[in-house]
């Protein structure tokens, strides 16, 4: 069996999932490639399977990439589901999230020309610090932190919808926790927490992670993001900020290339390639 890690021409970071889940997966006899998603040499056909796993240019070309998942999905067996990643590509989805019973943080919407409306309703909500980014992005590429009285003329300077929410002091202390899952199952979850003088948890700007044991609240609001998505996601990974009174907020469910942080559950990567295995053999 032939299967893909999806990855791109100039990754910006170390596949660190890839140490673990490549040696599960060729343990079971599975020959493992990294190709680029634009390299247009690759036979997407030749491949048993092919997941998703550091396309990390993908916002750069959102309209490239579409078409490209349509052309591997058509050839092989994409996973996630092609349904699952146009969805999530979107941050709009949480909209879906929100009305499905999911607690998410506040957020206004903003398109590109719109006159007043999102400043306004900023202005309505009085939040002190603005968080704001595109509704297309990837790990706080174009995430800016501004204040609130800021908002409106950072608003004007994207050419794309973007979202803006209150930034929570939360991030500081107890940073962000994540949720793991693999088949619709809670594999493992961790706190990822920004460096000293940050508030950004991604380790390309200094953060840190550590296992964490989550609480039923955390687990119940995870399961239920999950259970939202259109399809049954092959991974997923929840992430959660701790809101008022510690109510846990959905941020995002990751679904597209999340890293799964397999160096905190090295087990993760043995369920993850049996699953892969398992769909690949479905197709």
């Amino acid at each position: 069996m032939r299967m893909a890690l999806v990855t791109c021409e100039r990754p910006m970071e170390r596949d660190e999932d890839a140490d673990f889940l490549v040696p599960a997966l060729k343990r079971k006899g599975v020959t493992v490639e990294k190709p680029a998603w634009s390299d247009p040499r690759v036979d997407w056909a030749g491949y048993d399977l092919v997941k998703l796993s550091t396309p990390w240019d993908y916002h750069e070309r959102v309209e490239d990439f579409r078409a490209w998942l349509r052309r591997a999905d058509a050839a092989a067996r994409l996973q996630n589901d092609l349904a699952i990643v146009e969805w999530n590509l979107d941050k709009r989805y949480l909209r879906e999230l929100d009305a499905g019973g999911v607690e998410t943080i506040p957020t206004v919407w903003s398109e590109p020309g719109a006159e007043g409306s999102a400043e306004e309703e900023l202005a309505r909500l009085g939040w002190p610090m603005v968080v704001i980014k595109p509704v297309v992005d990837l790990g706080a590429m174009n995430l800016v932190r501004v204040p609130a009285a800021l908002a409106g003329q950072m608003l004007e300077r994207f050419d794309r919808p973007v979202m803006a929410q209150p930034y929570l002091e939360s991030i500081e202390t107890s940073g962000e926790l994540s949720l793991v899952f693999v088949e619709g199952e809670l594999m493992h979850s961790l706190r990822k927490v920004p460096a000293r003088g940050d508030f950004r948890i991604q380790p390309l700007y200094g953060g840190t992670h550590q296992a964490h044991e989550p609480t039923a609240a955390e687990v119940a609001a995870a399961e239920r993001a999950v259970a939202l998505a259109p399809g049954d996601p092959l991974y997923a990974r929840v992430d959660i900020v701790t809101g008022e009174g510690g109510r846990p907020l959905v941020i995002e469910l990751e679904l597209i290339e999340p890293s799964l942080y397999l160096d905190i559950a090295p087990a993760t990567a043995v369920t993850l390639a049996d699953a892969m295995l398992a769909r690949a053999s479905r197709r």
